[in-house]
């Protein structure tokens, strides 16, 4: 049985205890929930549960997806401190951010953890839809490149993501680029570029092609995809646009279930030199 089950055995009935969702986000100090219409009259309880969490002082309501190419969440504050900003500590990593205004995924914490994994010492990398550096920062501080880009739209992402290199002591490695990675990403530079983004993703891969150094280099591409076709769409989608180029796929993984029917992937692979 959930947390949220046991705090709220003897508040809701047996009906309202099912329709609970299992669990919660939790980001620096605010938990994030998404509470379905059979308990919106049953907000307030929930966010007293959640506020007897250890470490919990805001509690934000999900009112819905990421929206927009700034990628701007839909979440309002329901109870405790009225505060948004945070700030998040994951595998020696500190991420400030504002929950209401910018993206993080507690759900990618393995993905963030194994992408610095695979960096080898002295490759430049390119993270195309940066953040607030969460690709960026651990691939700075817990691998060896020599330079890693970090291209952002949204001035506010931007804001933090600059904020976050200083408080990580990456600056050295980390360069923050504000702007549509289309105009700011440079090319021909990349040994690995990091495609972070969902829904569109394919969208950027010629632009992937091009920040790659033209002997070539890792991709790792981000798709979400129906559960049936997850990894035969985004392999499909790679292969259609490096042309002319070997293509090995080195691993395909799922990072996490997005929507039911929907999982959230990653396929990584390796691009040959360009042919001439």
């Amino acid at each position: 049985m959930g947390y949220l089950r046991v705090a709220l055995q003897y508040t809701l009935t047996d009906v309202e205890l099912k329709l609970l969702p299992r669990g919660f986000e939790r980001i620096g100090h605010v938990a994030i929930v998404s509470i379905p219409c059979g308990l919106q009259h049953k907000i307030k309880d929930i966010a007293r549960a959640l506020l007897n969490t250890k470490g919990v002082r805001t509690v934000a309501l999900r009112e819905g997806t990421i929206s927009g190419r700034s990628r701007r969440p839909s979440v309002r504050v329901i109870g405790g401190d009225s505060s948004t900003e945070t700030v998040h500590h994951e595998n020696s990593c500190n991420f400030k951010l504002d929950v209401a205004k910018v993206m993080f995924s507690s759900g990618n914490l393995y993905e963030r953890a194994r992408l610095p994994k695979l960096v080898r010492d002295g490759e430049v990398v390119l993270d195309m839809f940066a953040g607030v550096g969460q690709f960026s920062i651990p691939v700075a501080k817990h691998a060896k490149p020599n330079k890693v880009y970090a291209v952002e739209l949204n001035p506010i992402a931007y804001r933090y993501l600059c904020e976050n290199v200083k408080i990580n002591h990456v600056g050295h490695i980390v360069k923050p680029l504000l702007g549509d990675c289309v105009e700011a990403a440079p090319r021909g530079v990349a040994d690995r570029v990091i495609m972070g983004l969902l829904h569109v993703t394919h969208r950027y891969l010629p632009l992937a092609l091009e920040v790659l150094k033209p002997n070539g280099g890792v991709i790792h591409y981000h798709e979400s995809v129906p559960s049936k076709i997850r990894f035969e769409r985004p392999v499909k989608r790679l292969l259609g646009v490096v042309v002319g180029r070997e293509v090995k796929i080195l691993q395909k993984r799922v990072v996490k279930r997005y929507a039911p029917g929907v999982d959230h992937v990653v396929v990584d692979a390796r691009v040959g030199p360009v042919i001439r």
